[in-house]
C-alpha cells in the first residue's frame, strides 16, 4: 500500500488548529517531531523553532485532504508555511522514524523502541535498573514519547499512587500512556482513540508489552464510548488538542471520575481552559506543569 506523505512546517501559533483539522479529516497518520531527521543534531540536542514541523500521511484514495491542507496553509500563514509532497510505501515510512527514535527516560520510565528491546534488556546499566520500561512502536500514531505532551504525563503518572486503580485513557494513539499505567500496576485500563490506526497500534504495543486484553483493553471511539462513559474511573488521561476538549466539555463533565490529568493544551489557552473546566465540570486545579509551550493540568472534583 502507498501513502503520500507531507512535510508541513506551519507557524506554532496555528499548529493546534491544524492537528484538530487532521482529526476531523480523519486522515491515515500525523505526528509532530522535534527535530529533522535530515538535518545534522548532536546527541540529546532538541531544536526549537518558531514553526512546528508534521508529518502528514494521507491513503492512497483519499484525494481530498491534501487539498484542503493546502488550502489551510495559504489561508493562515501564506508567507511562513511550507509543505512538501511524495508517495512512499508503507515500509518507508516505518523505517523512516526508526532513525532518530532511540530509548530515553522521562520521569519513572525508560520509553524504549520494541525494535532495540532485546538489546536494552540485555545491556542494563546499573542507573537503569530501578526504571519502568515501556516499549513502543508508535506506527501511524500519535505517541513516541518524544513531544511535549506525552513527557508531561509520563512524568507525572509515576508520583499518581496507579496500583490497583481504574484508568481511562482518550485519545490513546500508539497507547504509550495506557502501557504506562499498566506497568504502575493499575488493575483496570480502557483506551479509546477515533483513528483505526492508532487502535491497532495500542494493540500490538499491549501485546509487546506482554499486558493482557482483561488488563488493558482498547477500543475505537471517543468520549462517548460506552465503557467511558459507563463506567467508573480512578482517573481519566486525555492528552488530547484543546479544540478537540473545548468540543467535549459536556462529555468530560458526565465522566464517573474525580480525577483528571489533561495535556495538549498550548500555554495561550491555559486559562481558558482552566475557566471551561470551573464552569463545566466543576472542582480544581491541584497541579500543573509546562513545557515549550504545552500545559499539564492535573484537575480533581
Amino acid at each position: 500500500m502507498k501513502y503520500r506523505e507531507i512535510k508541513v512546517s506551519i507557524p506554532k501559533d496555528f499548529a493546534e488548529d491544524f492537528s484538530a483539522l487532521l482529526d476531523e479529516w480523519q486522515v491515515a497518520g500525523y505526528y509532530e517531531i522535534l527535530f529533522d531527521r535530515e538535518e545534522p543534531r548532536k546527541p540529546g540536542e532538541e531544536i526549537i523553532s518558531d514553526n512546528t514541523p508534521i508529518r502528514v500521511y494521507l491513503a492512497e484514495e483519499d484525494t481530498v485532504s491534501e487539498a484542503k491542507i493546502w488550502i489551510y496553509l495559504q489561508t493562515v500563514a501564506p508567507e511562513n508555511s511550507f509543505a512538501e509532497a511524495r508517495w512512499i510505501e508503507t515500509k518507508e515510512y516505518e523505517e523512516a522514524y526508526k532513525e532518530f527514535y532511540k530509548p530515553f527516560s522521562v520521569g519513572v520510565f525508560w520509553v524504549v523502541p520494541t525494535w532495540e528491546k532485546e538489546d536494552w534488556e540485555k545491556n542494563q546499566v546499573p542507573e537503569k535498573k530501578d526504571s519502568v520500561p515501556v516499549y513502543i512502536n508508535p506506527g501511524l500514531a500519535f505517541g513516541t514519547g518524544h513531544h511535549e505532551t506525552t513527557r508531561l504525563v509520563l512524568s507525572r503518572l509515576g508520583s499518581l499512587g496507579l496500583e490497583g486503580k481504574r484508568v481511562a485513557d482518550i485519545g490513546a494513539g500508539s497507547g504509550i500512556l495506557s502501557v504506562a499505567a499498566a506497568r504502575l500496576k493499575a488493575s483496570k485500563i480502557v483506551a479509546v482513540d477515533i483513528d483505526p490506526n492508532a487502535v491497532r497500534s495500542s494493540v500490538f504495543n499491549r501485546d509487546e508489552n506482554k499486558i493482557t486484553e482483561d488488563l488493558l483493553q482498547v477500543e475505537e471511539g471517543g468520549f462517548d464510548h460506552p465503557l467511558i462513559r459507563e463506567e467508573e474511573y480512578d482517573l481519566c488521561v486525555a492528552n488530547i488538542t484543546f479544540a478537540v476538549l473545548k468540543a467535549n466539555m459536556d462529555k468530560i463533565a458526565a465522566l464517573k471520575t474525580k480525577h483528571y490529568l489533561f495535556s495538549g493544551v498550548i500555554t495561550e489557552r491555559k486559562e481558558e481552559f482552566l475557566e471551561l473546566l470551573k464552569t463545566d465540570v466543576g472542582g480544581r486545579l491541584v497541579y500543573e506543569d509546562s513545557r515549550n509551550g504545552w500545559e499539564l493540568i492535573e484537575w480533581t472534583r
